[in-house]
């Protein structure tokens, strides 16, 4: 096979592969926003639902990744950073891939933040369920609302059948 063709097949597998990880990103950046909105109004079935849709995406994500690697190295581009490969490229090359590299970019921080909400809000619910077992008898806490490994014995669970 003519070495152009083989690079031009890889190239455009590259591009295919941006393109994809972007739509992916969008994809786990809806999931992270109904995971914040269930966990904010105590859905836990819907929770659930969300982390198995993640765990689904996450392996496309590993076969994406891997598909990219493979074309970077036929590219001649192994290791680079986006940045590097737009430094690298021909200028044709470039002026294709900047603005697959932008919006990879900003569909990358749309997820970053969506991640980052439905962790806080998360982590609230978990302090609230935490707060709770201590009110029925569970671990106690501190004036901090830290779990208070040293409260007294008739405030922590206790390792027994009921």
């Amino acid at each position: 096979m003519d070495l152009s063709i083989q690079t031009q097949e890889a190239f455009d597998g590259f591009m295919a592969v941006i393109t994809d990880l972007t739509a992916l990103a969008g994809d786990l950046a809806r999931i992270e926003r109904v995971k914040a909105d269930a966990a904010s109004q105590k859905q836990h079935q819907i929770l659930n639902a969300c982390i198995q849709d993640e765990q689904a995406y996450l392996l496309k994500l590993r076969g994406f990744e891997q598909h990219r690697i493979r074309q970077m190295k036929v590219l001649g581009w192994d290791g680079l950073t986006f940045r590097q490969v737009l430094e690298k490229a021909d200028p044709d090359q470039k002026e294709q891939l900047t603005p697959l590299f932008t919006a990879l970019e900003q569909r990358l921080r749309h997820l970053t933040q969506a991640k980052d909400a439905a962790d806080q809000i998360i982590r609230v619910r978990v302090h609230e369920l935490e707060k709770l077992i201590a009110l029925q008898g569970g671990s106690g806490y501190d004036s901090g609302g830290k779990v208070d490994l040293n409260a007294p014995s008739h405030s922590k669970m206790k390792d027994r059948y009921v």
